[in-house]
């Protein structure tokens, strides 16, 4: 399924970073037609999404919206796409392991670190990637590991934070995408080993597009999973998440817990976790508004796909 074909119930704005020779470029898909992004930006960066954030661009279109895009060029829809960040633009990435009110109203209680997880940025990958199960291996051959899958939001902050209350959450928030988190943990679903700095330890995908804070759904919107095995569906989840609700909720807990930054992102469990996966498995998130994320999981060694 290409970008554009991916659910996008409800959204008014979409940014895909596409490939080109040079490094990547900006597009943005708004109702049927898609703007080049890139223009403005410094040339060695024009892939480069938080110098757009940081400028207010994305205030400026939901104010002015197709005006503010006068000057830009149209562009065909993007046939392949990478994550909407780059990888090098992206700080710490911190997984809820709790629902974002729960962790809101009870932050204050024992080790924060009970509360979430870390995961590192040089397990990046974009939409259409290959997991190898190789590189992901137990060390400790005496603790059997499976390999686990959860869908997130993935809320990439704006600025630097602290102590926010609700308020000064969502004003804190750069928009939102998709993410598909695969990670290594033991039979009892302890995470294997800590996960920062450690590129090895899991792989997670982002994608396939970004959704500024103006455009989140108000209200519930459907996400759902699906693995699929030798091509058939073996496993469907689905489920309805409140952006509007969840994305303050947790970025203000959290800020309670960790100073947030530019490009930091925050993972909110959204219930559609797969449990384990094994070779020959083709794993489909989708949310709505965002778009589709798939994953292919190997054993074979092959380059994973270009974030």
């Amino acid at each position: 399924m290409s970008p554009n074909e991916s659910s996008r119930a409800g959204s008014t704005a979409r940014v895909f970073r596409v490939p080109t020779i040079t490094g990547s470029r900006l597009v943005l898909e708004l109702g049927a037609e898609h703007f080049d992004l890139s223009q403005g930006i410094e040339h060695a960066r024009h892939g480069d999404l938080m110098e757009l954030v940081a400028r207010g661009f994305f205030d400026e279109l939901a104010r002015r919206g197709e005006e503010a895009l006068a000057q830009r060029t149209r562009v065909p829809a993007p046939a392949q796409v990478l994550t909407p960040l780059e990888p090098r633009h992206i700080g710490k990435i911190l997984a809820l392991s709790r629902p974002p009110r729960e962790l809101f109203e009870r932050q204050s209680a024992g080790d924060g670190s009970r509360w979430f997880s870390n995961r590192s940025p040089a397990a990046l990958a974009g939409n259409g990637a290959w997991l190898e199960l190789g590189e992901l291996d137990p060390i400790d051959k005496q603790e059997p590991c499976a390999v686990q899958h959860e869908c997130f939001l993935a809320v990439v902050i704006a600025k630097r934070s602290s102590g926010l209350d609700l308020a000064g959450a969502t004003e804190a928030v750069a928009g939102v995408t998709l993410a598909s988190d695969f990670s290594r943990r033991t039979l009892d679903s302890r995470a294997r080993k800590g996960w920062f700095g450690d590129s090895n330890g899991g792989m997670l995908s982002i994608g396939p597009a970004f959704v500024p804070r103006a455009g989140l759904e108000s209200g519930a919107v459907r996400a759902s999973s699906q693995r699929l095995r030798g091509g058939l569906p073996e496993r469907a989840l689905a489920q309805f998440t409140d952006l509007t609700a969840d994305v303050p909720l947790a970025v203000a807990a959290m800020s309670r817990l960790a100073i947030l930054h530019p490009g930091d992102l925050v993972l909110i469990p959204i219930g559609c976790g797969l449990g384990a996966v094994e070779a020959g498995d083709e794993v489909r998130c989708q949310l709505e508004g965002v778009g589709e994320l798939i994953t292919s999981v190997h054993r074979r060694a092959r380059l994973r796909q270009q974030a």
